[in-house]
């Protein structure tokens, strides 16, 4: 197999890659950006004085009594940015248990996959790129 064509072949096998992880990425950051949330009360148990992003909170449930979770928060530490956790939590409708701090949900995942996607499909830009210069070069010097 010539050089293009193993350039090529990695373009297109990168393409394929790249569309199916998009494709599965961005459905799931639309499935958690549709999942219905209520804005609750909340009561901070515990916060971590140094390393750790996990916050203990505690909320009503639907019945009134009180649920603790543990949830991921993002703490920013700089001049100027006061964000903090505000008192609330974003609890799914049908499942109490699920709270984030954000009314957008778990989202994280679903972007992680769609930036390797993204990836993917700069190596097959690349390598399809690379493909097309060798080949161009090749006739050049046969010719």
């Amino acid at each position: 197999m010539s050089a293009p064509m193993s350039f090529l072949l990695a373009a297109v096998a990168s393409l394929a890659v790249a569309v199916v992880l998009l494709t599965v990425g961005l459905r799931q950051v639309g499935a958690a950006r549709r999942v219905d949330r209520v804005r609750l009360p909340a009561r901070l148990l515990h916060r971590p004085w140094w390393g750790s992003s996990v916050v203990v909170v505690e909320y009503p449930a639907p019945d009134g009594s009180p649920l603790v979770a543990r949830m991921k928060m993002f703490f920013v530490y700089a001049p100027g940015v006061s964000y903090e956790f505000d008192g609330t939590v974003w609890a799914n409708r049908d499942d109490p248990t699920d709270v984030t701090p954000r009314q957008t949900g778990r989202v994280t995942a679903g972007a992680v996959v769609a930036i390797v996607g993204a990836t993917f499909l700069l190596v097959a830009f690349g390598t399809g790129l690379a493909s097309a210069i060798i080949a161009a070069s090749e006739s050049i010097t046969a010719a």
